[in-house]
């Protein structure tokens, strides 16, 4: 059996009340049988939603035949954080109560990760243990930044000391880059998000933000970008006594960041067997969870890159990527 810990959902009837009254701001449509949500800051640009993210039926008949146990998911991206914000309390409020819609119809299937109300930081930490409490959420989703804002900045710190008070899961989803060199080819998605990822967890660590925060428990979308490949340049930065040395890279931190990074998640969604092999060699069994990005083509909604990797693993390894992993987090 198999814990998902990357996915993403919406129920249906949320869609079809959005559609007919704006919720905190948020516009959908429903054009040629599909349902369109506006972006939030930017109502020009829309994102029309695959049928699958609401096809609970369809979901839940997969699941069972991958033998996936468990799936954690939350809303697409864009809703987290946009260019010069990111989800208030009104909105964080109306994803939240509708992804508890959808695990409560999930059949013991599903499980519902909360959004973080970053856009009104003072008023976070209350907002996540609102939510935590009154649904029983055990992870919350969040953005690479808070539109723009980068995560360690301290207005944030009350939320993630809260999150710590809780012991919640974090899974950090990189949010669109608003800037035209990723505006064609799907770049965005491609390399702007491992890139996001990259450098919002390299200034993490710089800035002393898991010095500040060394209980959270962080998994990393996508194979954590680039992180696992790029670690050797971070401690060079860490470890630098010559010209190129900059005292910055060391006044924050006790250790080399690849020590940080071991203490760090990593899913497998990253649409290769080789990179799983190689994260899984690099951070080591018990630092990788199962990812599929459901239900996104560019992503492993089958787990057609992933299973493959588990299978070739040894008992032990195997069943801590595939769910003991996740297992021991929520037991933490």
């Amino acid at each position: 059996m198999v814990i998902d810990v990357h996915g993403h959902a919406f129920s249906e009837r949320f869609l079809h009340d959005l559609a007919r009254t704006p919720i905190a701001g948020l516009q959908c449509s429903k054009e040629g049988g599909l349902f369109q949500v506006r972006h939030p800051g930017d109502e020009r640009n829309k994102s029309t939603l695959d049928k699958h993210l609401y096809d609970m039926p369809y979901r839940l008949d997969g699941m069972r035949k991958r033998k996936i146990e468990k799936q954690f998911f939350g809303p697409q991206p864009f809703l987290l954080s946009w260019k010069g914000s990111a989800a208030n309390v009104a909105l964080s409020r109306a994803l939240n109560k509708q992804s508890a819609e959808v695990a409560q119809d999930g059949e013991g299937l599903l499980e519902a990760m909360a959004v973080l109300a970053l856009g009104e930081p003072d008023r976070a930490a209350d907002e996540l243990k609102r939510a935590v409490e009154d649904y029983g959420m055990r992870a919350a989703m969040i953005p690479s930044t808070a539109g723009g804002r980068p995560l360690d900045d301290a207005i944030f710190s009350p939320v993630f000391e809260m999150v710590e008070r809780l012991g919640i899961m974090l899974f950090m989803h990189p949010t669109e880059m608003h800037t035209e060199r990723y505006g064609h080819y799907l770049n965005h998605v491609l390399v702007g998000f491992p890139h996001e990822t990259t450098l919002a967890v390299t200034r993490m660590i710089f800035e002393g933000f898991f010095e500040r925060h060394p209980a959270l428990k962080l998994i990393l979308a996508h194979g954590g970008g680039n992180l696992a490949f790029l670690s050797g340049r971070l401690d060079a930065a860490y470890e630098a006594t010559g010209w190129e040395a900059d005292p910055y890279c060391r006044k924050y931190i006790t250790k080399a960041p690849s020590a940080y990074l071991k203490d760090l998640y990593y899913d497998t969604c990253t649409l290769s067997e080789d990179s799983n092999r190689f994260l899984i060699e690099k951070m080591g069994a018990n630092r990788v969870v199962f990812g599929t990005d459901y239900p996104f083509d560019i992503g492993d909604p089958e787990g057609r890159r992933s299973f493959p990797v588990l299978d070739s693993l040894p008992a032990d390894q195997r069943e801590l990527v595939a769910r003991g992993n996740v297992i021991a987090l929520l037991e933490r």
